[in-house]
Formats: structure tokens, sequence, C-alpha cells
């Protein structure tokens, strides 16, 4: 499996609940880790100090392994869940596909700064950025589906002159182009309601911050 990295746009209530998450997991694998140990050395009241402390120390080690055994059942990355999350959303009629590749000259406009006006449903509080490392397919088809949906759009955007940074932009000019806007489907759009509405099992309901 090939990985690449990707920075996506989340809501600020979304980036800050997967915070959460994130450390939830890791005082539930240190939990688990401590409930381990304090089990299994029930029996070393009889050795010595330096004896007891060295054993100690072998039964941590063994629970630390076996909790990164059973980690990406019980406590996955955020990586993985945003992978599942994704590949829940992006199943659904309005993203399956199938679609055309992109070609390289869409590929090269997508990734012009100030070609793809901001879409921001779901982030009336502020945006923040989150970096993720995914399945190279998985990305190609959140970016290919982001496109293939917005391209409409885009070309009307394009065709009234409304991308890019315009100054001297009219009023009328400006509600028009946040009318279109508002009908894209970038990347962090889809992921946004990947988080919201398809976070998988067994962490469906991810704890408020």
């Amino acid at each position: 499996m090939v990985n690449q990295r990707i920075t996506l746009q989340l809501s600020v209530q979304q980036a800050g609940r997967l915070r959460l998450l994130i450390k939830k997991h890791r005082e539930a694998e240190t939990q688990f880790v401590n409930e381990l140990v304090e089990e299994r050395a029930v029996n070393l009241s009889t050795l010595s100090s330096p004896a007891r402390e060295r054993e100690v120390a072998r039964l941590r080690r063994q629970a630390r392994m076996e909790a990164a055994e059973v980690r990406p059942d019980l406590w996955p990355a955020l990586d993985v869940l945003m992978g599942r999350a994704l590949q829940a959303r992006l199943q659904l009629p309005d993203t399956a596909g199938p679609w055309l590749p992109l070609t390289s000259a869409e590929l090269t406009r997508m990734s012009l700064s100030g070609r793809w006006p901001a879409c921001l449903s779901g982030c009336e509080h502020g945006t923040a950025e989150r970096a993720f490392t995914l399945d190279a397919g998985l990305v190609l088809w959140l970016r290919t589906a982001a496109w293939r949906i917005s391209e409409p759009i885009l070309k009307e955007l394009e065709e009234k002159n409304l991308i890019g940074l315009q100054r001297d932009m009219s009023e009328e000019a400006r509600a028009e182009r946040e009318r279109l806007a508002a009908q894209l489907y970038p990347s962090s759009r889809i992921a946004r309601e990947a988080v919201e509405d398809h976070w998988p099992t067994p962490l469906q309901a991810i704890p408020e911050a």
C-alpha cells in the first residue's frame, strides 16, 4: 500500500473533538497497561525491592507489547479512522462515480493557489488544517470526486470571471461568487461530511470537546 499525505480543512469543532479522541485513546491505552501490570504483580510482594522493580519493569514491557497488538482495534490512529470515514462517504451515489480520470492539466489546476474559491460549508465558526496520511488510491478517489462534482460550478465561475483575487470586484459579483462557491464540493467538504456522518465504529460518537 502506498500512502500519501493530504491536508484537509475541518471545522474547528471537529478538530477539537478529534484531539480529544486521541487524548482519550492514549489514556485508555495507559490504563490498559497499568491494569495488566497491577494484576500480574500481585504475587511479587515477597521479592526484594530491586528484584521486584526488575520484575515490574519486565511486566510493563510485556503489557506495552500486548497493548500495541490490540491498538489497531481498540485505539486506532486518526489516519485509520479518517480513511474508513472517507471510504464510507465516497461510496454514496453522489461521490462514488465512476469518474473520468483526472488529467495532468486538471491536477495542476487543483494545486494552483486561489483557483478554487473557498467552500466553508459546516465551518461557520472557522476552520482548522489537519494533515492525514491516507492510502494514495483513496486520496486520488477523493480528489477526483471533488473535481468532477465541482466541475460545472468551476466552469461557471471562470466564465463569469469570479475566480482569483480581484480587489475591485463589485458587491453583486462577490455575492454571485459566494452563491456558486457554496455549491462546490472540494475534498475538505467531503472530509467534513465524512467526519460528521460516517465516523467508524467502535467509536461512532466522537466525544464533545
